[in-house]
């Protein structure tokens, strides 16, 4: 399986898989409804088709990365069904188990095959991320050769089609409270009299447990007063409200992600939505007032 690579996103994770594969050496074609991100995959060396359907026809690989199920669902529905048969459709999008496993049932019957396998890692890391998998076993071992030590460090199986969205939206869900509890430390300690920095410069090589990756990169930029958008609140906020989905289909409570989700909600709210996660302080500091 060598033959032509097509990706439907080129922002800010389609982007960066595109232009990995080019580096690669693949042969590949993508499209994207924003202009200024065709234009920088143009750049990078992605052929730019002139829609998605373009895309879908001439490729035997076909990666996604939108930002929300219904998204995947109208490519599914649209672009999609032109896909050759025989392609595989490698899904790299945070979405619920439920829309993964209804893709890979409409797109069965058109002889496509759909593997769920949202990337564990941020935008930059590309060539180093972790694919979770679902689908199925040989297809998986098909298209792992052509994505490690590309776009992935790993590519990993971790069960059938929607098992791989599982596993990311409950990483997701303990970024959320990782980003909520740093905020809500930070505006605590600030409420306390203590300089944020102060903090932060005491906590961050303490070698305290409590010291993450996360907590390494977000706490400065927190204190600085920095939300550039790395990982926008407002697609932080959907991927928790989906591990919420979750346990309510489950059954099962979830206080913490009851807890993240309403923080989330009051700081989109106050229009922090398309900032950074670290714009979350804003929760705080609105009800502080």
């Amino acid at each position: 399986m060598n033959g032509r690579v097509g990706v439907l996103g080129l922002g800010t994770m389609g982007g960066r898989a595109a232009e990995a594969l080019v580096g690669a050496g693949a042969d590949v074609v993508g499209f994207d409804p924003a202009q200024a991100a065709r234009d920088r995959a143009a750049a990078a060396g992605v052929e730019v088709a002139d829609d998605g359907g373009a895309v879908a026809a001439t490729s035997d690989l076909v990666l996604l990365s939108v930002p929300r199920p219904e998204h995947v669902r109208s490519l599914v529905e649209g672009p999609l069904a032109q896909a050759r048969p025989g392609a595989v459709v490698v899904d790299l999008s945070t979405i619920d188990p439920g829309t993964a496993q209804d893709a890979a049932r409409v797109l069965a019957a058109r002889d496509v095959t759909y593997l769920d396998a949202p990337v564990l890692g941020r935008p930059a890391g590309c060539g180093s991320w972790t694919l979770v998998v679902g689908g199925d076993e040989a297809a998986v071992a098909a298209v792992t050769p052509r994505l490690e030590g590309v776009i992935a460090r790993r590519v990993v199986r971790v069960g059938d089609v929607g098992a791989g969205s599982t596993v990311k939206i409950l990483n997701n869900l303990m970024f959320g409270a990782i980003n909520a509890v740093t905020a809500e430390a930070l505006h605590l300690c600030r409420q306390s009299g203590i300089d944020m920095d102060v903090f932060v410069d005491a906590v961050v090589d303490s070698g305290a447990a409590t010291v993450s990756n996360l907590f390494r990169d977000l706490a400065p930029r927190i204190a600085a007063g920095d939300d550039d958008p790395v990982f926008a609140l407002e697609l932080l906020a959907k991927d928790n409200l989906l591990a919420q989905a979750l346990a309510r289909q489950l059954g099962s409570t979830a206080p913490i992600a009851d807890a993240v989700v309403g923080v989330n909600a009051h700081a989109v709210g106050l229009g922090r939505g398309a900032r950074d996660s670290a714009a979350v302080i804003a929760a705080y500091e609105d009800g502080a007032g």
